[in-house]
């Protein structure tokens, strides 16, 4: 054993060689080893690119399902709000007219010696009424429409909530 220590130490080309040999199966076997781990991990992201993949496609296909029936809510919803505003101007234009067709201040009594001697004139306190009348009305109008619009859109965000929060 001396002997084969002496050779290897006293040659620096031995001792070189046995460097390089040792070097060379230490570094093959790393090689080999890596290569066996990229494959692993290499087949791990694979996998884990399909899985994702199938996710994405699937979140796609369910997106495009809850677009449709957003649309379709949407159309109801503005279906809805047309209907009930129809039927709030037809009410209001109902009402007007049938103001329309009375008077809002009542003729003199008729033991009035005179109409001069009424405190004002009844066809201006009339006219300045109906033009009060109107503008207040066109006030509610708007009003009511709003409160329309509104309710509408609390019923739709109420549904978008049921829709996003998950059931349990």
């Amino acid at each position: 054993m001396n002997w084969l220590l002496g050779k290897i130490v006293g040659s620096p080309a031995v001792l070189l060689g046995l460097l390089l040999a040792a070097f060379l199966a230490g570094g093959s076997a790393a090689w080999t080893a890596q290569g066996w781990r990229l494959d692993a991990v290499q087949s791990e992201f694979d996998g884990f690119v399909a899985t994702v993949k199938a996710q994405g496609e699937a979140a796609l296909v369910l997106k495009a399902a809850q677009e449709k029936k957003d649309k379709l809510d949407k159309e109801r919803t503005d279906a809805e709000v047309k209907h009930n505003l129809d039927r709030l101007r037809a009410d209001n234009k109902r009402l007007r007219d049938a103001r329309a067709g009375s008077r809002f201040v009542p003729s003199a009594a008729s033991p009035a010696s005179s109409p001069e001697r009424a405190c004002f004139d009844s066809t201006q306190l009339e006219s300045a009424i109906r033009i009060l009348d109107s503008e207040v009305s066109g006030l509610v109008e708007q009003g009511s429409e709003a409160i329309v619009k509104l309710d509408a859109a609390k019923d739709w965000a109420l549904r978008m909530t049921d829709t996003l929060t998950p059931h349990k």
